[in-house]
């Protein structure tokens, strides 16, 4: 049990030197220890009480919680002495705590704290409620949550298998990537809670992703694009939701960024609009120029959004694309539903508006790929599309260049455009340009 002086580069460097851990006890806080284990996890302690009776209170992960700073390992072993002091019991109290939480408890906390941070947030909050939880915001059940809930399980009686639980009950109703995505929310939540001191143990290590998901590779022909814009039009959904959808296809962006636009990001002097690095997947602010075809549906939808306020007497919402309230935006969630709602068989196979089942993102794909069919470099369809192998490729794109390719991506959009014009100006049955944004 070596004393050191504990510094950010020991930390780093601290390992097992023999048998199954090393304690590491610092010499500037007394009784702060950085265990770390033959498996390479480090861990903060705080230990005190006399020698018969050791306390050992976890404190959290390393490099989770740091060594220094206001809520440093430092900082939270100098405040569980000075309750030691006055009296307490930290490890009783910690136990106490654990015994009375439950895992709804810990969903709430993990959505306020570290979820609601994150660009999708709102999705993470949703599926964790619905499917883990079962409560809403303000405690009460949820109606429509799932049969696999664990929210009343104590926090201290939380064992893989009620996680199991959880996952399998999407599994068996068929929502395999449903389930995979709460498999990565729970793993998320379960690695945060261990990292505070909340659990002691990582309850997910060595799980396996629920079902192995195959890269969806959906490209939809001219033909189908055809077919597809112009059934949208009858389609049981509302207008706003048709706008979104076309957006996806002219304008080639993530549904989710495409939902989420705000007036302030539109130029229309310009023809441009701006997704912010808060709102873009890899966090650098992305600038879309604006055919078009993109500007009269914009265009028509502000004009709805703004006669449905006059109506209701209320003030214009920040949002293009408003959900129930014009509160928040309609979630990318919601324009899935909605597509899905339109699938129907015919003559025994699944079709969704005339064509084989698709959905929003394998439109961003069609519209990617229908550029590269018209000339475009693949490193130009890369910055249209934001993806990060063509805006973060190397140490110089990342730092020195800052050139946006904002004429070439204009280029690009263009003449997709004009291919796009053509498509849903041909023989299939079609909505003119000019009438695509009615109401």
């Amino acid at each position: 049990m070596p004393q050191v002086e504990l510094t950010d580069k020991l930390c780093q460097s601290a390992k097992a030197v023999s048998g199954r851990k090393t304690d590491y006890f610092d010499m500037l806080v007394k009784g702060l220890v950085l265990r770390a284990s033959a498996g390479g996890t480090k861990s903060w302690y705080l230990v005190y009480g006399p020698p018969a009776k050791r306390q050992w209170l976890k404190l959290g992960s390393y490099p989770d919680i740091s060594l220094g700073g206001d809520k440093g390992a430092r900082q939270r072993a100098r405040d569980g002495r000075a309750k030691v002091g006055d009296g307490g019991d930290p490890v009783a109290d910690k136990k106490a705590q654990a015994a009375s939480q439950t895992v709804a408890d810990l969903v709430d906390n993990y959505i306020k704290r570290h979820a609601s941070t994150k660009r999708s947030g709102d999705e993470i909050a949703r599926r964790l409620r619905k499917n883990v939880s079962g409560r809403d915001t303000d405690g009460g059940k949820l109606e429509k949550s799932s049969v696999g809930c664990i929210g009343d399980v104590k926090l201290c009686e939380l064992h893989r298998r009620d996680i199991t639980k959880a996952i399998d009950a999407l599994k068996d109703r068929g929502a395999h990537v449903e389930a995979n995505r709460l498999f990565e929310d729970v793993r998320a939540m379960i690695r945060w809670a261990r990292g505070r001191g909340d659990l002691d143990q990582n309850l997910v290590e060595g799980m396996r992703k629920p079902t192995e998901t195959v890269e969806r590779d959906r490209v939809l022909s001219p033909d189908e694009i055809g077919s597809m814009w112009g059934a949208l039009a009858h389609a049981d959904m509302r207008e706003s939701t048709r706008r979104v959808i076309r957006l996806c296809l002219v304008t080639a962006q993530r549904v989710g960024e495409v939902c989420g636009m705000t007036v302030d990001e539109l130029d229309f002097d310009r023809s441009v609009w701006t997704i912010p690095s808060i709102r873009s997947k890899n966090k650098r602010e992305h600038a879309v120029p604006l055919s078009p075809i993109a500007v009269t549906i914009i265009r028509d939808q502000l004009a709805d959004v703004k006669a449905l306020a006059d109506r209701k007497g209320r003030a214009i919402p920040a949002f293009v694309f408003p959900g129930p309230g014009a509160h928040a935006p309609v979630t990318g969630a919601a324009i899935a539903k909605a597509i899905k709602r339109e699938e129907i068989l015919k003559r025994g196979k699944a079709v969704i508006l005339g064509v084989e089942p698709w959905t929003s993102h394998d439109l961003r794909r069609s519209a990617a790929t229908h550029m590269e069919e018209l000339g475009i470099s693949p490193f130009i369809i890369g910055h249209v599309l934001n993806h990060v192998s063509a805006t973060k490729a190397s140490i110089t794109s990342r730092v020195y260049a800052r050139y946006d390719y904002m004429r070439e991506k204009r280029e690009a959009l263009a003449l997709w455009n004009d291919r796009l014009a053509g498509i849903v100006g041909g023989p299939a049955e079609t909505v003119p340009l000019g009438s695509m944004g009615a109401a």
